[in-house]
């Protein structure tokens, strides 16, 4: 937000009882900078430093809110700092970029002499998302002031992505015209042609890389099939570079949510790792170091160190089967690292009793530790049912199942058998259907340990002739390749012809992707029930819809969970208008006035703040929000909104309405 003044300047050699000079441009800045010089020669060494103000005969400081959401408007408050005898009246104008405009650009204002005078202008932010740019000049008494600043404007709602497959036989053709949607500069369309069965990758892919939230659990989502999309895509270079970077990332981050003991928390300064999250991100890590990625030093030693120990104190308890998946998943995870705990193994290849899940996981354990013959008696390929009852724990799914057991078939070269796996896997991809982060990250990459287990020549290169809005091309795709495209849309109808002149089938997807304007502005509950009230430091009811500017407020929302079962790993997202102010409460000591539940994680950003927790049967908890009035203007209270991250169907919506901070 703020551009730092760092300058280094040197080295610099001055003669025995010389004296130099030096002049130093700086960036906009007013306030006072530290000036260090540090000298030495191979007698002796020496440090001074300084504190030296910045400040001109007329300055000028624009402030304006954080973020900004398209279509709003809003007060940009300046002050002008007069050092100078003589300056009496100051001349301002306002400029931005296309992205804003405003109510005036220029205005004459009389200044009381040496001290403060504030002003402002007033701006709309167009409709569209992008980085306006703003330039204040004041000008008076011969003197000069220039501030420049730069403003988001994003929109609080989430991207909405449509897909639609096409299946080509030899010599068919698909015609379609569509125009791009959402807010200006936020539309795109994406092209994937491939003689693979779809599972709808652009779409899935871009949920995974945009899911809002950032658990161990979702960062490792979000990664793990980016290590074989650069293969699957031809290793477009473009690609290659985006995903290798995306996994590099990934792996510092987790790396830095390893506890001492080795295992992993699902979010920054839990107590204590989560079981399935260690195991599924060290699985991750141990894939991405087999692709030639370097891991952080001393992470394998520990996570394997807390992996076995983990495996060997685990006990089989018939009030708590569902633990065994957690216990087959560890044992695979130490199998893959080359150090199988073979003891642990056998115990649990002999208890009777555990989840089908479980048996598939040790199946592949065994395969990995070079006994597939125990592999092979573990599994029934004719049942790849699981247990509904255990998708509660471990994030599961029924997807997400599936694609475990396709990818234990696939390391167990079942070849036969997974393909009807993997058909009701794409299938499931394919649907206009809601997955979890899990079970979307378990299906894409394990789709692409199959396609990686696939000959090169397994099947003749697709050609596919192209026919967008006029220009005309023709494309030879690999047999294993994902050809993918970005469409360049004009504003109008677009038309899309594509045939297939090869003899096997050709899988067409366009993905189409924008930012509406309006979200969704109904009332929803299911499974969970929302209240938020509104009030202030006196513990009085206030009306937000019309706020004086400068008022200290508290936004105070309670969740209830009405379902039969509990809940675990509940988001609420309490986005807030532009003109209004979040306190971050991790700074100071606050007097909520009510009493706060517990939650295990919080995250603050600039324009909401997002809360994590679980919630019993009927039980309620309580977050409360300080907030204030920052900026005069007409803004959008956008919808609060809180959901299960792993299970479909709970969630709760309070629709958002238009609010107004007014002149004090």
């Amino acid at each position: 937000r703020f551009i730092p003044v760092v300058k280094f300047l040197g080295p610099f050699t001055l003669g025995a009882g010389k004296t130099n000079t030096h002049t130093l441009s700086l960036p906009q800045y007013t306030g006072s900078v530290r000036t260090m010089v540090i000298a030495g020669n191979n007698r002796a060494f020496g440090a001074a430093e300084k504190s030296v103000f910045v400040r001109d005969p007329l300055m000028v400081l624009v402030t304006a809110p954080r973020t900004i959401s398209p279509g709003e408007k809003a007060a940009l408050p300046l002050t002008l700092f007069v050092q100078k005898e003589g300056i009496k009246n100051v001349s301002l104008k306002a400029e931005g970029n296309n992205l804003i405009s405003f109510e005036e650009t220029e205005k004459n204002i009389i200044v009381p002499g040496i001290g403060e005078t504030d002003s402002e202008f007033t701006f709309t932010a167009g409709e569209k998302t992008g980085v306006a740019k703003i330039r204040v000049t004041a000008s008076g008494g011969g003197e000069t002031a220039i501030y420049e600043l730069e403003l988001d404007i994003r929109s609080p709602n989430p991207p909405e992505t449509r897909a639609e497959l096409k299946i080509l036989k030899q010599g068919e053709k698909w015609e379609t015209s569509f125009r791009p949607f959402g807010l200006e500069g936020s539309s795109s369309t994406v092209l994937e042609v491939s003689s693979l069965p779809s599972v709808n990758l652009e779409k899935r892919l871009d949920y995974l890389l945009h899911y809002p939230y950032g658990c161990s659990e979702q960062i490792t989502s979000a990664a793990f099939p980016q290590l074989w999309l650069k293969d699957l895509t031809g290793n477009d270079p473009k690609v290659a570079e985006k995903s290798a970077k995306n996994v590099m990332d990934a792996i510092r981050e987790i790396a830095s949510r390893q506890m001492v003991n080795g295992g992993i928390t699902l979010w920054p300064g839990n107590y204590q790792p989560d079981n399935w999250v260690t195991s599924y991100a060290g699985h991750f890590i141990l894939e991405a170091e087999r692709l030639g990625y370097n891991i952080p030093s001393g992470f394998r030693q520990k996570w394997i160190s807390y992996q076995k120990k983990a495996a060997q104190e685990w006990r089989f308890d018939t009030r708590y089967e569902y633990y065994a998946v957690e216990q087959a998943y560890r044992l695979f995870s130490l199998a893959l690292a080359g150090q199988p705990d073979k003891g642990a193994m056998n115990r649990l290849r002999e208890t009777e009793g555990i989840p089908a899940l479980a048996r598939w996981l040790l199946a592949a354990t065994f395969a990995k530790s070079g006994r597939p013959e125990v592999a092979g008696d573990l599994l029934d390929v004719r049942n790849t049912e699981t247990e509904s009852k255990y998708h509660e724990y471990f994030y599961g799914s029924a997807l997400r199942d599936k694609a475990i057991i396709l990818y234990t078939l696939t390391l167990t070269g079942n070849m036969e058998q997974a393909m009807p796996l993997l058909n009701g896997i794409c299938e499931s991809l394919n649907k206009d259907t809601w997955y979890s982060t899990q079970s979307l990250a378990w299906g894409l990459f394990a789709y692409m340990k199959w396609a990686e287990t696939m000959p090169g020549d397994k099947s003749a290169p697709l050609k596919v002739e192209i026919d967008f809005n006029g220009e005309k091309t023709n494309q030879t795709i690999a047999g294993k390749q994902l050809w993918k495209k970005e469409l360049a849309l004009t504003s109008g109808n677009n038309t899309l012809t594509v045939k297939n002149n090869s003899d096997a089938p050709a899988y067409i997807n366009l993905v189409q992707k924008g930012i509406p304007l309006q979200s969704d502005a109904t009332a929803a509950e299911s499974g969970l029930s929302m209240k938020v009230d509104y009030i202030d430091t006196e513990k009085r009811s206030v009306k937000p819809e019309s706020l004086p500017q400068g008022t200290s407020f508290m936004m105070i929302v309670k969740v209830t969970n009405t379902s039969l079962s509990r809940v675990n790993n509940l988001a609420l997202t309490q986005m807030v208008p532009s003109g209004w102010e979040i306190r971050n409460t991790r700074l100071f000591e606050a007097d909520f006035g009510t009493t706060e539940s517990t939650y295990d994680y919080r995250d603050f950003r600039d324009d909401r703040v997002n809360t994590f927790f679980s919630l019993s049967v009927n039980e309620t908890k309580t977050f409360v929000l300080i907030l204030n009035a920052a900026y005069k203007g007409e803004f959008y209270q956008p919808s609060l909104w809180c959901e299960a991250m792993y299970s479909e169907n709970v969630y709760a919506r309070i629709p958002g309405v238009p609010v107004r901070v007014t002149e004090k």
